[in-house]
């Protein structure tokens, strides 16, 4: 039966529900939450390698293409734009119909275009097929995240969240990694089409995720599908009593929590309702802001080094060398940002990361380049989850997508399109060190929304945080 088959409830009707919050709660972290962990950061790997592709491709384009300071810009931000497009209608739609069909849906629309990108002829092509491309990206982004909150307990949201988004940094640094062996060993005009073809293959992992992971039953809890979210829970709850080798103790229903049902959907604007609107300007802000540090040296740190001095392959190196320091930054987020809180992982991170981008651009020498651009992305780059999953936890199950799609959404538009469309621009007429010098501006602004706007989220069940 459809949603508004099933009987049972009415739209908007506050009820106990069976518990889901409750039950998933009190499971210990098992066997069950490494595999939905394991598929998260799959995902998320996938993904980077692939938005990481046009910043390996751009120093062959320039040569082959002769790319003008407009089309470069046009270029490493077409892929966000379509991100934003797809994004924002993804959460909305996440909320009406899964979050898993979304998953499976923007996974294989967006690796089989990335595919078919190699066959573009000119940078009309390869523009056009970037933003079809970033549609589908944007379909699945906030989907991961979004889910994991909803599966792991508590006292491990953020964590998990840090340990999944290394693999967003591992994908990031495995594409500079490639281009410094591919594109120095074949010819140009090859080379950049070879990046394309791998970015395609990751299709199959579609059927990895229609296999093996679960719908939230969260979700269906607050959709009123009682019965699929016991079916689900009974399945969790026997994959983690096999995995732990015993019994896992009874909920008292006595103090369950009330469950807002959402048979019908919930109205879009529901985000900027009273009790959600600052927390609306503050991760929208915080997205947009802190998220750029990133974009600035995954699409432009080999044309920066290069621009530096340095040889095409020294370049793609040093870029490799200064991405996977972030991932090691990411584990050390992980502990923090259960240990410190959200905002003050958020803060710190990001004062350091802003005051390295005020120096980077005006270095000279290997050794400085490398040690001040890897601690930038050590820390710039690592405050990605803390982000991600503190905009998760300010919003409440019927609008997680909502919220989460709209932040990210709003976010990539100003971090990963706006900004980088400028960032070429204003490397142009002021040089490396005037571009990031507009980088550490533009974290600024993150940084204060924070400070000012945010709430502190850690150790709180969900619908504590968003009732």
């Amino acid at each position: 039966m459809s949603d508004q088959q099933k009987p049972g409830t009415h739209s908007g009707e506050i009820r106990t529900g069976i518990g889901v919050a409750e039950r998933l709660e009190r499971l210990p972290v098992s066997g069950f939450h490494i595999q939905i962990l394991f598929l998260c950061c799959l995902a998320w790997l996938i993904e980077a390698y692939d938005i990481g592709l046009i910043g390996v491709v751009l120093p062959p384009l320039h040569t082959l293409w002769h790319l003008t300071p407009k089309e470069t810009g046009s270029l490493a931000a077409i892929t966000a734009v379509g991100i934003v497009l797809g994004v924002i209608p993804s959460g909305f739609l996440a909320d009406r119909f899964g979050r898993k069909r979304m998953l499976m849906i923007g996974m294989a629309w967006y690796t089989v275009v990335t595919g078919l990108t190699a066959l573009a002829h000119g940078v009309v092509a390869l523009i056009a097929a970037r933003f079809v491309a970033g549609l589908g990206m944007g379909m699945m982004f906030p989907i991961p995240y979004a889910m994991l909150s909803e599966f792991v307990p508590l006292t491990h949201r953020g964590r998990f969240t840090g340990f999944m988004d290394s693999f967003l940094s591992l994908g990031y640094f495995v594409s500079p990694a490639l281009a410094a062996i591919i594109v120095p060993n074949t010819p140009l005009d090859v080379g950049w089409r070879v990046f394309f073809i791998l970015g395609g293959i990751p299709v199959l992992y579609v059927l990895l995720i229609w296999r093996m992971v679960p719908e939230s039953p969260r979700w269906y809890e607050i959709k009123g599908r009682y019965e699929d979210a016991e079916q689900t829970l009974e399945n969790i709850e026997g994959k983690v009593e096999d995995s732990i080798g015993r019994k896992l103790p009874a909920v008292d229903r006595s103090k369950l929590r009330p469950v807002h049902v959402s048979r019908e959907r919930v109205p879009v604007w529901t985000i900027f309702d009273r009790q959600y609107l600052k927390r609306t300007v503050m991760c929208w802000v915080a997205f947009g802001s802190t998220f750029f540090i990133f974009y600035a040296i995954q699409l432009f740190m080999p044309t920066v080094v290069t621009h530096m001095g340095f040889t095409m392959t020294t370049a793609f190196i040093f870029t490799s060398i200064i991405v996977g320091a972030s991932i090691i930054g990411k584990f050390l987020e992980a502990y923090l940002v259960e240990a410190w809180g959200r905002k003050p992982v958020i803060i710190s991170f990001t004062l350091i990361a802003l005051i390295c981008a005020l120096f980077f651009g005006f270095l000279r020498g290997p050794l400085l380049v490398l040690l001040v651009g890897a601690t930038m992305s050590f820390f710039g780059i690592s405050i990605d989850p803390a982000v991600k999953i503190y905009v998760a936890e300010n919003y409440p199950t019927r609008v997680r997508g909502t919220g989460v799609g709209f932040s990210e959404g709003f976010g990539r538009l100003i971090a990963g399109a706006i900004a980088p469309f400028y960032f070429p621009l204003v490397m142009a007429r002021f040089g490396s060190g005037g571009a990031f010098i507009f980088v550490a501006l533009v974290a600024l602004v993150g940084l204060l929304a924070v400070w000012l706007l945010g709430e502190e989220t850690k150790g709180r069940v969900l619908e504590e945080v968003s009732p």
